[in-house]
């Protein structure tokens, strides 16, 4: 039970990613509160209380920053304090540079990197109150070794690694760590392109798995994700703050 009696928000936890990581913190001890504004919400908060932990869902737009804002006093109110964040909500277009709008660019960067900033901004005082706080920010290897018609994600999730290194440094007189996590191909729904399932198509399972692109030889699963963030988000880390754990199969150190 290494997150007994803490108190966790995880936002993006209708599946996927945030989900596993949900499910992984509830199964260690935590009160979580998962965020998203996907009908799915539900029935995966009910899966984490079936399998014996506390989970609540909180069904809003984080971009909608005032509901978050009465998210989080509602839940102080309620449990007395914060003690982790971890910031997952994310999306992506994958368009073309010269095809693609500002209206997307701006709606990838309130989402992905603004609603992070705004989560640690309103999360922050009290765990700074409590002396103790883990801010997880879920970035991406796209950020560090990406392709084209990403820009705009891979600029966000770039964003979220130097902001991360930002928010160590200034929080750590409070006794909060801040760390940030890059997954590499992960089997979730944002792995789905156009309706196609990108680690089952032939140029994947050619390139990456049969020529080794990925040294393991398999596109990740959210769970394994979700198992670093519980390190990150425990004491087990307490001594690990402004780090960007890559957790890819080895996907960045090849050619």
């Amino acid at each position: 039970m290494r997150l007994a009696r803490k108190v966790a928000m995880v936002t993006g936890a209708a599946q996927g990613i945030g989900a596993a990581i949900a499910g992984e913190f509830a199964k260690a001890g935590a009160v979580v509160y998962a965020l998203d504004r996907s009908p799915r919400l539900e029935a995966t908060c009910t899966q984490i209380c079936e399998a014996g932990g506390k989970a609540f869902s909180s069904r809003l737009d984080i971009t909608d920053h005032q509901a978050y804002s009465d998210l989080v006093s509602n839940i102080v109110q309620t449990q007395g304090r914060i003690d982790i964040l971890v910031n997952n909500a994310a999306i992506a277009y994958y368009e073309e540079l010269l095809n693609s709008s500002l209206e997307h660019w701006r709606e990838i960067q309130a989402v992905n990197l603004e609603a992070q900033y705004i989560g640690c901004k309103l999360v922050a005082p009290h765990m700074m109150k409590a002396g103790w706080g883990r801010i997880v920010n879920i970035a991406s290897t796209q950020a560090i070794a990406t392709e084209a018609t990403v820009g705009a994600y891979a600029a966000s999730k770039g964003a979220i690694i130097s902001f991360t290194k930002s928010l160590a440094v200034e929080l750590a007189p409070f006794g909060i760590n801040a760390n940030a996590i890059a997954p590499g191909c992960i089997h979730t729904p944002m792995s789905i392109v156009n309706g196609v399932d990108e680690t089952t198509t032939e140029s994947f399972q050619t390139w990456y798995v049969g020529k080794r692109k990925i040294p393991l030889a398999r596109a990740g699963r959210p769970e394994e994700i979700a198992r670093v963030a519980l390190f990150l988000a425990s004491d087990d880390a307490s001594y690990v703050t402004g780090h960007t754990l890559v957790a890819d199969g080895g996907l960045t150190i090849t050619f």
